[in-house]
């Protein structure tokens, strides 16, 4: 097997370490349920009560106002989390680039296209930011140093966050969700939705739960996205919807050190031929490269059992601008209901995947994703 591995920059000079962060599948759901006292993070007011001091999940001390009413969230997934808290209304300011991108949190608040630019993606611009007038910036995949420099160009508090994953780093999304609902005030809102998260993975181990290994399809997901659409040999080791149903990725093996997050992760078709997975699905964000690539009388098609059986099937695109958190949770129920359909049989999918993007967003989306993606379907192969 021939892996090819992009080099990824690492920004984390310093990383916090909320207690108690488990590698196996029972910390995705027991993770939410932590207690909030060993938070990373902190906020105080200062004795005089004008100001407010946050400990960030960097460990820096930062001085807020009290009454904060204007923020904007800069890098991969920090206007996602503050579409998440329903917090939109306080967004001064928007990333350039977010005008013109299909995001389900867009689809849902497009009101968002409308506010200022402060700059490209992964940043802002220094002037744009300033004019944007927000009391504080959220700031993801960061690390101390470009996090007190960008404080020190703009004068305005910066608060770092991780955005951490649905995989091993599960906690550190929670608690930056934590982090930023405390200082909006918008504690209740990030506690119903991890709890709904919560309660959600726990339906799905349990529905998936004491299904001998014989019995559990041998999956394999393709064309996942990875800074643009890629074929059917970029995939994802630990898909959380595979690791969420417990079912078995024939690429969960790959050696660690191959796995880039950042770049990617791609295998040779000739491992896939040997993987021969009972089940394949494809990230639809790459369905144009990955399709001629899996249709009717290609090498693909002539040799492995999924395309031959029509075990074939479309997901929603998860990895746009940092991980779309509702997406692979509405993925992790749609591969149930292909993979267990007699545990899912009373899942009717267009309102459970309506009911994910509400808990996340507050609206139903699934309409609008599915006229711009086609949804989640069999996929033919003779029309790919």
């Amino acid at each position: 097997m021939i892996l090819i591995q992009g080099c990824s920059n690492n920004t984390r000079e310093h990383e916090s370490h909320p207690p108690d962060s488990r590698t196996n599948e029972q910390s995705l759901v027991s993770s939410s349920t932590k207690n909030h006292h060993s938070e990373p993070w902190s906020i105080e007011p200062l004795p005089d009560g004008a100001a407010t001091i946050v400990r960030d999940m960097f460990g820096r001390n930062v001085v807020i106002p009290n009454d904060v009413q204007r923020v904007i969230g800069l890098r991969a997934g920090a206007l996602r989390m503050l579409a998440y808290l329903n917090a939109i209304d306080l967004v001064s300011g928007i990333e350039e680039p977010e005008r013109r991108f299909d995001r389900l949190y867009l689809s849902a608040y497009p009101e968002l296209r409308d506010l200022p630019t402060i700059g490209p993606l992964m940043g802002g611009d220094t002037e744009l930011l300033v004019a944007a007038g927000p009391d504080l910036l959220f700031l993801t995949f960061t690390n101390k140093t470009q996090a007190d420099e960008l404080q020190a160009r703009t004068g305005i508090p910066v608060i770092a966050l991780e955005y951490g994953d649905f995989t091993d780093r599960s906690e550190y999304f929670f608690s930056s969700l934590r982090l930023m609902a405390a200082v909006l005030g918008r504690e209740e809102r990030a506690d119903s939705l991890i709890t709904a998260i919560h309660e959600s993975l726990l339906e799905l181990e349990e529905r998936t739960s004491g299904i001998p290994e014989p019995d559990r399809p041998r999956t394999y997901v393709g064309g996942v996205s990875y800074r643009g659409a890629r074929g059917i040999t970029s995939t994802e080791p630990h898909y959380p919807p595979f690791r969420f149903l417990q079912a078995i990725n024939v690429a969960g093996d790959i050696d660690p050190r191959l796995i880039n997050p950042v770049q990617g992760t791609y295998i040779d078709k000739e491992q896939l031929i040997l993987w021969d997975p009972d089940v394949l699905f494809v990230d639809l964000s790459g369905i144009h490269i990955a399709g001629p690539e899996i249709s009717s009388l290609t090498p693909l098609a002539r040799t492995l059992t999924a395309l031959q059986s029509g075990e074939v099937y479309g997901v929603l695109p998860y990895n746009n601008y940092a991980t779309n958190y509702e997406a692979i949770l509405a993925n992790a129920w749609y591969a149930g209901t292909v993979l267990y359909p007699d545990r899912f049989d009373d899942i009717e999918l267009s309102e459970k995947v309506d009911h994910i993007f509400k808990m996340f967003l507050g609206k139903p989306l699934y309409d609008e994703i599915r006229a711009q993606t086609g949804g989640y379907r069999r996929l033919d192969q003779e029309l790919l």
